[in-house]
């Protein structure tokens, strides 16, 4: 096991409005994951499950999140997975896969806060988010991390 990894519990919530500011029901995780300083700021790996309401099928996806101060990139594998690169005032476009096909992502970031050390960190991200070449939401991710062992 590579020594430099670190053990943090992780918080996270997202939410999202569509165009006539009427609000998802939020989601929140809390997960466990591993913490790797880089040279240029530091990785964060965790997994994210969720239950289908309609099936009651568990779906897990890896996460990585490179965190810098004023950039996140978030790579998301497993059946529904992309890569989506927050930075301020800045689109991004890529692709969102599904079993059913794949599917044109752009995101327009609004608001881009990171705060990382290996202790604890605090990531807030606020994004419109367009799904083939239409506007579907304005999210907002709030995620914060502490070491194992360490005051939340």
């Amino acid at each position: 096991m590579d020594s430099t990894l670190i053990p943090v519990r992780l918080t996270l919530e997202s939410s999202s409005r569509d165009e006539g500011g009427a609000e998802d029901t939020p989601i929140r995780i809390m997960t466990t994951g591993k913490l790797k300083p880089t040279p240029s700021g530091y990785v964060l790996r965790y997994i994210e499950s969720a239950t289908d309401e309609g099936t009651g099928q568990v779906t897990s996806s890896p996460v990585t999140l490179s965190l810098q101060p004023d950039r996140v990139v978030m790579n998301r594998s497993g059946e529904f997975g992309t890569t989506m690169v927050f930075v301020k005032d800045t689109r991004f476009e890529g692709l969102y896969h599904t079993p059913y096909g794949d599917m044109g992502l752009a995101l327009y970031t609004t608001h881009v806060y990171c705060k990382a050390a290996e202790d604890k960190g605090t990531v807030r991200l606020e994004y419109q988010i367009d799904m083939h070449g239409r506007y579907a939401a304005t999210q907002t991710i709030s995620l914060d991390y502490v070491a194992e062992g360490g005051a939340c």
